[in-house]
């Protein structure tokens, strides 16, 4: 069965009114990560309680336990709609049965990509040889900006043309990873791979389709942009005219869930039609 990228959009709106459950495992991430953060800052409160050393050690507890929970419902959630757009059903088991066998290998998958975007640093670096020539320290600097800005400028025509280029370098370096490596979460949960051939996998299928695929990948991060927008704008204009903030953060919330589950089923539903997979009929 082939649609292009506009029917997957809607396709993808129908299966989520089809199965609203769907969207329970966007709920569930966001509240764990919120009830986390508000201990952390109820905790930081307390902080010559506790200390420093006690709470970086708690910070990072935090973080690691995130990282946990958002590969473990991220896993289960591929697996929701998988099950949904395959066999036409699904239901809340399949989060804990998919994110207890993916998690780790997802965890690992996120860890790997970290790493290959960090490699981007290197186009930063003379960016740092120039700024280690210049005779300006941290005092100068700072001296500068308080009492003379105009003091700087010799350092930031110094430091313009590499700052350009390196931003411009890292920015195509990390899109160009984005989308060879876009369905590896997806190729790890739908096909049960390794995180290294998910990793192959994903770079094959962008050289083979390569238009599809970044004109399906620009659609849906330009309703995600626009949905943001939205929110933002929307909130703005409660605040505005003097309503609650927390009416604003529930709406922004809201839109954060529903976004969060429809690109889960955008792209499983486009991945799975991409590899010829056999799909359910949408009622």
């Amino acid at each position: 069965m082939a649609e292009n990228a506009f029917i997957t959009i809607v396709n993808g709106l129908r299966i989520l009114k089809k199965h609203p459950v769907l969207f329970v495992p966007s709920v569930i991430y966001y509240f764990a990560t919120i009830v986390l953060g508000v201990s952390f800052i109820l905790l930081l409160l307390d902080f010559e309680k506790f200390g420093f050393g006690t709470l970086l050690y708690v910070l990072i507890g935090f973080l690691v336990l995130i990282f946990f929970i958002y590969s473990f419902v991220n896993a289960g959630s591929i697996g929701m709609a998988k099950e949904a757009v395959e066999s036409g059903s699904t239901n809340f088991k399949y989060l804990f049965s998919y994110g207890k066998k993916y998690s780790f290998r997802l965890m690992a998958a996120t860890i790997f990509i970290m790493l290959i975007r960090s490699v981007s640093a290197i186009f930063w670096k003379p960016v740092l040889n120039k700024f280690g020539g210049l005779e300006y320290d941290a005092d100068y600097v700072i001296d500068a900006l308080n009492n003379d800005p105009s003091l700087l400028l010799p350092m930031f025509e110094t430091l313009a043309v590499p700052v350009l280029i390196a931003v411009f370098a890292s920015a195509i370096y990390l899109i160009l990873v984005s989308f060879m490596f876009f369905f590896v979460s997806y190729i790890i949960v739908i096909d049960d791979l390794s995180v290294f051939k998910s990793y192959r996998k994903s770079f094959k299928l962008l050289r083979t389709r390569p238009i599809r695929i970044i004109s399906f990948i620009f659609l849906i991060t330009v309703i995600q942009s626009l949905t943001t927008f939205i929110s933002i704008l929307f909130t703005a204009a409660l605040n505005y005219f003097g309503f609650p903030s927390f009416i604003g953060l529930a709406v922004h919330l809201i839109l954060l869930i529903f976004t969060a589950a429809a690109l889960n089923i955008w792209v499983t539903r486009f991945y799975i039609i991409l590899t010829k997979k056999e799909t359910a009929a949408i009622c």
